[in-house]
């Protein structure tokens, strides 16, 4: 079992993948002051991963990726977070070895199963629980995109658990992950209408693109409600 460790993220975070941090550059630029006492930064594309992820600040690196308990065994100590994709957000042999990890957990809701039922991934996690986001990435109705259904955010919500959205995901161009998506659902415009639906039921982190820049009125409406809180 590894020790606990104290990573809970700043409300207000951004998440990404260290390798896509250059594409948003302008996200810590437009802060006018550091957020709970962390100073803003940016990362260029000649940093390395490394340096990216010792860093602290409002864009942060949103940890390992893993699905098998092997996984987390071997690798988790050099990672503050694990995200657990939706895929395997019910496996149980996954969530109990991130439990024993000490390291904060990212959960994905599956994209086909029911916002009422991540309770039972949840409580699969115990006491891990108090350092769990839970992570909506939409609803799959289809073959060609995943539609935000704000009544998940509603019932995630009541849990009390932090609350994170996958623009990754959501705003995903054709192709990614989808090869038959339409092209017009890759428009950065509804990155504004992700942004408040995750607002509106008090989400406290995002998950930015890895394949663009997040719009700009999204992400003033963003830091906005970011400073709001302080």
């Amino acid at each position: 079992m590894q020790q606990k460790t104290n990573s809970a993220p700043v409300r207000g975070s951004c998440f990404i993948d260290a390798q896509h941090a250059h594409l948003h550059k302008s996200v810590p630029s437009l802060l006018k002051a550091p957020l709970h006492g962390l100073q803003s930064w940016r990362v260029g594309t000649h940093q390395p991963a490394q340096a990216f992820t010792e860093r602290r600040g409002w864009v942060q690196p949103i940890g390992k990726t893993v699905t098998t308990p092997e996984q987390i065994d071997e690798e988790c100590a050099s990672f503050e977070r694990l995200y657990i994709p939706g895929e395997f957000c019910r496996q149980g042999d996954v969530l109990r070895a991130a439990s024993q990890s000490g390291k904060t957990i990212l959960l994905e809701r599956g994209a086909f199963l029911a916002p009422s039922d991540i309770i039972r991934a949840v409580d699969k996690l115990g006491e891990a629980r108090d350092r769990l986001i839970l992570i909506e990435a939409g609803s799959a109705f289809g073959y060609s995109d995943r539609v935000l259904d704000p009544r998940s955010l509603q019932v995630m919500a009541r849990l009390g658990i932090p609350l994170a959205l996958n623009l990754n995901i959501l705003a995903a161009p054709a192709g990614v992950p989808y090869q038959h998506r339409p092209h017009w659902l890759s428009d950065s415009e509804f990155d504004s209408a992700f942004v408040q639906t995750a607002l509106a039921f008090k989400a406290e982190y995002l998950i930015l693109p890895t394949f663009r820049e997040l719009n700009p009125t999204a992400l003033a409406l963003w830091l906005d409600s970011c400073k709001e809180s302080l």
